[in-house]
């Protein structure tokens, strides 16, 4: 089977940015968020011009949406509809793994928990929905960063700060963890945000490759994670399969 066309991979990554943006992006910035050369970026967006997916303003020379990309309807994954259709499997994975569940989606430089499943005991629990957690030392966080077409401008300017003494600083350290998250389509936090507390992530995707959100489980470190560090293998099948099943059932929505 063929492999992926490059330059349609980067063609739709320059329409998601600017589309998710809420001004227009002049040609050095999309460059940067990219990581791409400004002469490729710049036939890219030349051509997209030319189709009408993107128009440049003649006095600035950014880019912004056109009237054939505007012309289509966007629908984005909404925290209303995302509650509603991860309810039973968010309730079936809980009581599967005995482990918390939330669901957060991408809020400015934070992740947004919009859903939050009790862990089944019947220790004290504070729901945590409405709550905004850190990108740089939670799962649920790394993961829609990581998915995020804003993501390079993010990890630019996104507050690091220290939660517990295993809390990373490090820019460079973050950036090489979302790409691992981007090609392992994981994300994992260990005692980074709350020291007894780990959380492994996966994405639900919506119908563009920048509306993901991140399906999480939370408990101790030792009961989710190996020696190594990575995931519990049966923990991540748990997890994967309650995903993939909200993803389903969103399907009829998009």
């Amino acid at each position: 089977m063929p492999g992926s066309i490059q330059s349609i991979e980067r063609a739709a990554a320059v329409l998601d940015l600017v589309e998710q943006s809420d001004r227009p992006l002049p040609l050095r910035v999309i460059a940067q968020d990219l990581q791409l050369s400004k002469g490729t970026v710049h036939g890219i967006v030349r051509t997209l011009v030319d189709l009408e997916y993107l128009e440049q303003d003649p006095d600035t020379g950014s880019y912004a949406a056109g009237p054939r990309a505007s012309s289509h309807e966007t629908v984005e994954l909404d925290g209303n509809d995302l509650r509603s259709a991860s309810m039973a499997w968010a309730d079936t994975l809980a009581a599967a793994t005995g482990f918390a569940v939330l669901m957060t989606l991408l809020h400015d430089q934070e992740a947004e928990v919009v859903h939050h499943v009790f862990r089944p005991d019947d220790s004290p629990q504070v729901l945590r929905v409405g709550e905004r957690l850190p990108l740089h030392a939670t799962g649920c966080g790394k993961l829609v960063l990581a998915y995020s077409p804003r993501r390079e401008r993010i990890l630019r300017n996104v507050r690091l700060e220290r939660f517990t003494r295993r809390t990373s600083l490090s820019r460079a350290r973050l950036a090489d963890e979302i790409e691992r998250v981007r090609r392992a389509g994981v994300a994992v936090a260990d005692g980074e945000f709350d020291p007894d507390l780990a959380d492994v992530a996966v994405p639900i995707h919506g119908r563009s490759r920048s509306s993901v959100a991140a399906m999480a489980v939370l408990g101790p470190p030792e009961s989710l994670l190996a020696r190594d560090g990575s995931p519990n293998p049966d923990l991540l099948t748990e997890l994967r399969h309650a995903a993939a099943a909200v993803i389903r059932v969103l399907e009829p929505g998009r």
